[in-house]
């Protein structure tokens, strides 16, 4: 019975992923943003299993479109509304830093949360600081976050000290979350 109900659920998530990529694609082509959002991944491990690349099994459905795809997502000023800051929230909370579609994200975001400090200190207050960390961990972790990557260096300490008058608990989990990064690229 357990069995059964494994690849019942698998069947199941397989259908529900599969239909997710044919309204993605749809809604993309036909430049349909409210569609597009709608079926956008809601979580980072739906992201990856979209948009990633996997070691062993190689691309994944949607990872030539994923730079296409993500620029298409931060295309409309919508994204800057709170329920739209809540599916990104959601969407980089267990971030882990990969090369491509993370990456394309974190620079969207990093771009947002560079042009608009006030209006994402207001709507991260009362955030918990675990999401708003792997939030603000997205943003800051690209293109190479390592600790010799001068430009990302430079482009931290500008956000770091963009946020210092506006939101202290940003300004806090910026450094918690570039500290996170430094350690995962020096190991």
């Amino acid at each position: 019975m357990k069995v059964r109900s494994i690849i019942l659920l698998l069947c199941t998530l397989t259908n529900c992923i599969s239909h997710d990529i044919k309204e993605l694609e749809k809604s993309f082509n036909n430049r349909d943003w409210d569609n597009f959002v709608n079926a956008f991944p809601d979580t980072f491990s739906e992201l990856m299993s979209i948009y990633g690349f996997d070691e062993e099994f190689g691309p994944q459905p949607l990872y030539d479109e994923s730079y296409d795809h993500i620029c298409f997502l931060f295309s409309n000023d919508k994204i800057r509304e709170s329920q739209y800051i809540d599916k990104l929230l959601k969407l980089t909370d267990g971030f882990y830093w990969e090369a491509d579609a993370p990456t394309y994200l974190g620079y969207n975001i990093w771009k947002l949360i560079d042009e608009y400090p006030a209006l994402i200190s207001e709507l991260l207050q009362n955030k918990s600081d675990g999401i708003v960390k792997d939030f603000l961990k997205c943003a800051i972790a690209t293109p190479h976050p390592e600790p010799e990557n001068v430009l990302y260096y430079r482009d931290y300490l500008k956000t770091l000290q963009l946020y210092e008058s506006y939101s202290p608990k940003i300004v806090r989990l910026l450094k918690e979350a570039h500290e996170e990064l430094m350690e995962e690229f020096i190991e």
